[in-house]
């Protein structure tokens, strides 16, 4: 019993007594050998752990470096949609950076910051695939156009499909129309269900649609926008997200991203 308790304990061998000196020697040989084995796997795992994180590092850098070019892509079909309007050029950067600065107003985290921040660069991208006679149409949409321009939120999350690392960033896209009451689409939630991306996101844009230049509409001041999007509260918009948006503008400033 105390033999196997030794073992149990670490012990590699063991003696009886009276010990010859030729007995300890070779027990000594064999425990020297044995460490010695023990030693160089160690070595060996270390060198293997070593390689493995070298390896990931490097596949998460080429990663990284393919998200980016993907992101770059993204953005570079928004630009290009928003040449095609000087109504809309710099639409989603302004959004974009209205809805960075009201998330912060919030106190959400970097990391859901940055999300929205992405998501407001990329959530019209889906417009690229309207059809020009119907995005540019100065007068009110027939409900055929309406459907064929809320065919953009789908269209959009196609496009963006290959970036399912943005999970959080590809749900605000597909949150951004999504009304507070579950009036809005494409699936109709309501409330808490959107993404708090979606929600800061449609006050976002509301709040672009009203300030800026268009074919049909001369442009609000800030605090008359401001004003005005306090009727929609509980319906388009949620109290709290409107509440960020009062803040922020009366800042008169938003978070700017240098890309």
């Amino acid at each position: 019993a105390t033999a196997r308790a030794a073992f149990v304990a670490g012990a590699v061998d063991y003696l009886l007594k009276p010990v010859e000196l030729a007995v300890l020697q070779q027990a000594l040989e064999r425990a020297l050998r044995r460490r010695a084995l023990v030693v160089e796997q160690r070595a060996v795992e270390r060198a293997i752990r070593d390689e493995v994180a070298a390896a990931t590092a490097e596949l998460e850098r080429d990663r990284a470096a393919l998200r980016a070019v993907s992101v770059q892509v993204a953005e570079a079909l928004v630009t290009a949609m928003e040449a095609k309007d000087h109504f809309l050029r710099g639409a989603s950067q302004r959004i974009a950076d209205l809805g960075a600065s009201m998330a912060a107003a919030l106190g959400l985290d970097e990391d859901a910051i940055e999300a929205v921040r992405l998501a407001g660069r990329l959530h019209d991208v889906g417009m690229i695939g309207i059809r020009e006679a119907v995005l540019h149409k100065p007068g009110k949409l027939t409900p055929e156009e309406y459907a064929h321009v809320q065919e953009h939120v789908r269209i959009g999350l196609d496009i963006l499909a290959p970036l399912r690392h943005l999970h959080d960033t590809l749900r605000h896209v597909a949150d951004h129309h999504e009304h507070w009451d579950g009036s809005g689409y494409p699936r109709g939630l309501a409330g808490e269900d959107i993404s708090i991306g979606g929600r800061i996101l449609a006050a976002a844009d509301a709040y672009e649609a009203i300030t800026s230049k268009r074919s049909y509409q001369q442009p609000k001041e800030p605090g008359e926008a401001v004003e005005y999007l306090a009727s929609r509260v509980g319906t388009l918009l949620d109290p709290q997200v409107y509440e960020a948006l009062k803040v922020v503008v009366g800042r008169g400033r938003a978070l700017t991203f240098l890309e």
